[in-house]
């Protein structure tokens, strides 16, 4: 199964980054850095100079931003973001027969603080199992599972596509964190064969409509960012049931 067809980081409104060795200082180098500074500056406020706030500011500074590094990984698989990482190594709790299979390349995982905000080290794997439950991230992973629910189908042609689904609680109630949080909308567009839906004649001009729908949905795609283009996509997806279209607020919930 394929990411969908827009670049990962284009869409996401980033540029890949280089992939070259890490040369970072580690956490100890840092602390020693810091040390010396503030033990040279008491030195001088000693001798009656004044020493400047800003310098030790900014090596403090410097060393939370090395210790969040150490908690951030980036996956750097290949210069660009057109490859995966797996097996993910990613867990989470989700519906039985669900799985998070592999990772983008590219893609920053965070242990604590925002992944989109922070300098990650790169790695070309997880090393470890990490909760995506508990994980911050900001990329892509790819979900295989089916997903058979009743909930919501959606019209609204905006950026990051124009059909979506949007089960109901009780679909959601087997997983956790991640599950409900990316899995509450899920766009239709990627899907093969190309998903088409008419509503009845009074909203064919319509801007937005939906209508209760039962699915069968197959092989996800989730781009976490924070772009109309970010979402979860369904690889794979059956309409078995359709009815009572209405018409909704464009922009609404």
């Amino acid at each position: 199964m394929k990411f969908p067809r827009q670049n990962v980081w284009a869409a996401l409104g980033l540029q890949p980054q280089a992939t070259a060795p890490l040369q970072e200082p580690s956490v100890s180098r840092i602390s020693r850095l810091v040390h010396a500074c503030c033990a040279g500056a008491a030195g001088y406020r000693a001798r009656g100079i004044m020493v400047p706030h800003l310098l030790v500011s900014t090596l403090l500074l410097a060393s939370v931003q090395v210790a969040r590094a150490q908690d951030c990984i980036r996956l750097a698989c290949a210069p660009a973001d057109n490859c995966e990482v797996a097996p993910s190594r990613l867990t989470a709790k989700l519906p039985p027969g669900f799985d998070i299979r592999s990772i983008r390349g590219n893609t920053k995982i965070a242990s604590s603080g925002e992944a989109a905000l922070l300098e990650c080290r790169p790695a070309s794997s997880l090393g470890t199992v990490w909760s995506a439950d508990q994980a911050s991230i900001y990329g892509a992973v790819r979900v295989a599972g089916k997903l058979h629910a009743q909930g919501l189908l959606r019209f609204e042609p905006n950026d990051g596509g124009d059909l979506d689904f949007r089960p109901d609680k009780t679909s959601l109630q087997a997983g956790g964190h991640f599950f409900k949080t990316n899995f509450a909308r899920i766009k239709l567009n990627e899907a093969q064969p190309s998903v088409k839906v008419t509503p009845p004649q009074s909203l064919a001009q319509a801007d937005c409509w939906q209508a209760h729908a039962t699915v069968e949905l197959s092989d996800f795609s989730v781009l976490i960012g924070d772009t109309s283009a970010a979402g979860t996509y369904a690889r794979q997806a059956r309409i078995t049931k359709v009815s009572g279209f209405h018409r909704c607020t464009w922009g609404g919930k």
